[in-house]
């Protein structure tokens, strides 16, 4: 089944109404960091908080009215569910959403809500794809594939179509990978739209299905992931016909960028990122070199992430930058000793966060105790210092929290 670009603006005709042409901009702050242009469109500001609603948009509107009826289903562990759920809800079509057990929670009730029924099968997405399959037999639902599928990638695609028209400048597009619909369609309309633009793929390196096909490598798939929206084990067939012919290359990001790129987006540039939304930043922060001097347009494509993940790469943050440290500090057990430290923190204007005296370990003399301590630090240098002085007063320490 082929796609053409003509495709995607057909689908752009059909979807603009129900959609939000979201904000793109160049980002000075991103900019100064990273030492190339960045320029960013923010789709994480779209219908349910990604560009799936897109592709979901289009699919349900090529549908026959006895499809509609019949109602549709789809297999998703993350914002192709959301899509799916709004786009068949303003329409009025009855659809059924399957999600694998590790499904974020925030991800699970925000499908519910938007009136799907919800079923939780199987650990992977493929064990819920084959719980779909039988759903279909049973109950002649249509399947709403999330990206091995004409219309949802010529929707996709738009999101391209509305960045490439706003910054005809943009040299480089940099594209998260899952299972390829995003970047499928996108090449299309951006290489009619520019021929000389350079587009490059960008996957979680627990998940390089993509790159093992552009490098010949054989990399395993697995393993827990922050960017779950592109935890793909086998890129579509569909896409990746178009995929081949267009994409100049494909890299593969740590778990360790894709945090910092979701840090830096929030403490920098003041919005909320998924992992999958940053990794066309987390691309450029490990390869600073590559994008020097280059307009580089990246999609912050979705921004729902949970709360309680969030809160975890923040205090993470904090760590990396010794502004927060645990310390196991061995002690003699005798009074005025957690005084002597407590005075020393309050003098060097240190906040202490937590506190763990202990003196029943049996790796510890029994005149010996141990004192773990959490304190909040203005940087890591305030960080040396205090342990420095610490050290100073006799004590042994050992920094447990560590880059």
């Amino acid at each position: 089944m082929s796609v053409s670009y003509e495709d995607v603006i057909n689908a752009y005709a059909l979807i603009q109404n129900h959609i939000i042409n979201t904000e793109s901009y160049y980002s000075n702050v991103l900019s100064e960091i990273l030492g190339c242009k960045i320029i960013v469109k923010y789709e994480n500001k779209q219908h349910t908080g990604s560009f799936k609603v897109r592709g979901a948009l289009n699919k349900l509107l090529s549908l026959s009215k006895e499809e509609k009826q019949s109602g549709i289903i789809a297999m998703s562990a993350g914002n192709h569910s959301q899509g799916v759920a709004y786009s068949a809800k303003i329409l009025g079509i009855k659809s059924t959403i399957v999600m694998p057990d590790n499904t974020p929670f925030d991800k699970i009730r925000k499908t519910s809500d938007l009136g799907a029924d919800v079923i939780i099968h199987g650990e992977t997405l493929n064990d819920a794809e084959k719980h779909v399959d039988s759903l279909v037999k049973k109950n002649n639902f249509t399947k709403i594939h999330p990206f091995n599928d004409k219309f949802i990638i010529a929707g996709q695609g738009t999101m391209a179509l509305e960045f490439i028209e706003d910054h005809p400048d943009i040299d480089t597009l940099l594209v998260p990978v899952g299972g390829g619909g995003l970047i499928a369609g996108c090449t299309l309309i951006a290489k009619h739209l520019n021929k000389k633009i350079e587009i490059i793929g960008v996957e979680t390196e627990l998940f390089p299905s993509l790159y093992n096909v552009y490098n010949n490598t054989n990399f395993i798939c697995g393993g827990s992931t922050l960017a779950e929206g592109i935890a793909v084990s086998n890129i579509g067939k569909i896409p990746l016909s178009i995929i081949k012919k267009n994409v100049k290359e494909v890299l593969k990001v740590s778990e360790n960028s894709i945090e910092e790129a979701v840090s830096i987006f929030l403490l920098k540039d003041k919005v909320v990122s998924e992992g999958a939304g940053a990794a066309g930043l987390a691309a450029i922060l490990e390869n600073k070199d590559k994008f020097k001097n280059r307009n580089v347009g990246i999609f912050l494509c979705g921004g729902n992430i949970d709360s309680r993940v969030l809160s975890s790469i923040l205090m993470r943050d904090l760590v990396r930058k010794g502004q927060i440290i645990t310390l196991s500090i061995a002690m003699a057990d005798k009074p005025g000793q957690l005084g002597a430290i407590s005075k020393l923190c309050a003098k060097e204007r240190v906040n202490i966060l937590g506190v763990e005296h202990s003196r029943f370990a049996l790796d510890l003399s029994v005149s010996s105790a141990r004192l773990e301590i959490t304190l909040e630090t203005r940087n890591n240098e305030h960080a040396k210092n205090i342990i420095k002085k610490i050290e100073l007063l006799g004590f042994s320490v050992i920094v447990k929290n560590t880059k």
